[in-house]
């Protein structure tokens, strides 16, 4: 069973801690995982997102991908080049 529950950190209470271990209580799982995300933080997508320039740049590189437009580097000679 998976929820997702989005609250302020002052309603982070005892009290809600109490409720979860009662929606938990008939679970056949031995642990529960809690993951506490600050959304204040972006990811690097969204920052790269937020400049028109990275926008255009990133949907550009994801076009050429999709159509198969890529480049693969010689990796033996990338090598030769860092290990030299």
């Amino acid at each position: 069973m998976k929820h997702t529950i989005s609250l302020d950190f002052d309603e982070l209470t005892s009290s809600f801690i109490e409720r979860l271990k009662l929606l938990f209580k008939n679970s056949k799982a031995p642990r529960v995982t809690i993951v506490l995300e600050d959304e204040s933080d972006e990811d690097e997508t969204t920052y790269l997102l937020k400049s028109e320039a990275n926008r255009t740049r990133l949907m550009q590189s994801l076009e050429n991908a999709r159509q198969g437009n890529t480049i693969m580097p010689d990796l033996e000679e990338f090598r030769k080049l860092t290990h030299a």
